[in-house]
């Protein structure tokens, strides 16, 4: 089984990849965005998850992602760990689904994945320009618990364990405004039919504080 590498703090505030990377030394690990998490900051300039490929000569975010792809050239799997700032349970995120990433999310143990579309991200999120990469989120961001979860995920691939457990496959379609509704909603919550828009869906990404006015992402459930 080929080797997973770890990229923790691409958001310099989400700090417990940092701990996962520490505790697997035989794993490659590499930080993300080192002046925002030197001073614990989502940022300095740019998004780092919005900016990739990057540019050799463009602002601090831009120039790590330039530099962050340089040293993940010819690394096949790579596991980009975040956290949330609301109650979230540990689920995956991919781009442009193929059988390979979701055979990685598979052997990862993941209960639930979640296919992002290229309007969300334009694209320029660090799992698009890996081979085979996924992100995995969960939340919020001090709870001691995330990391003793994240490390079980990657023993599973990294042992090949067989996990029995069934994955569900949700695909987001659509974005959910603060505005649009006063429901009190938590991750992976179904809401009905006309309860806030005229087609039901499942809530992902909840009030993440980072996302201004969205509430949430709505998802489909694909599998």
């Amino acid at each position: 089984m080929e080797e997973p590498n770890i990229v923790y703090c691409l958001h310099g505030n989400e700090k417990c990849g940092l701990e996962v990377a520490k505790s697997l030394p035989s794993i490659p690990s590499f930080l993300g965005n080192k002046k925002a998490f030197e001073e614990n900051k989502r940022f300095i300039e740019a998004d780092l998850n919005r900016v990739f490929p990057g540019k050799k000569d463009g602002n601090y975010e831009e120039r790590a992602a330039y530099q962050l792809l340089k040293k993940l050239k010819d690394r096949k799997y790579v596991i980009d760990i975040h956290s949330s700032s609301n109650k979230c349970p540990l689920f995956g995120i991919i781009t442009s689904p193929n059988r390979e990433k979701i055979e990685f999310a598979k052997k990862l143990g993941l209960k639930r994945l979640v296919i992002m579309p290229p309007s969300f991200a334009k694209k320029r999120a660090l799992i698009d320009f890996v081979e085979i990469g996924i992100s995995l989120e969960i939340g919020p961001h001090n709870r001691q618990e995330n990391v003793t979860e994240i490390l079980g995920k990657i023993q599973n691939f990294v042992e090949g364990q067989t996990c029995l457990d069934e994955m569900e496959i949700f695909e987001v379609f659509d974005v959910i405004r603060r505005s649009e509704t006063d429901l009190n909603l938590e991750n992976f919550d179904f809401v009905e039919r006309d309860s806030v828009k005229d087609y039901g869906f499942t809530a992902v990404l909840v009030n993440e504080d980072s996302y201004g006015d969205i509430l949430c992402l709505a998802a489909r459930r694909i599998s």
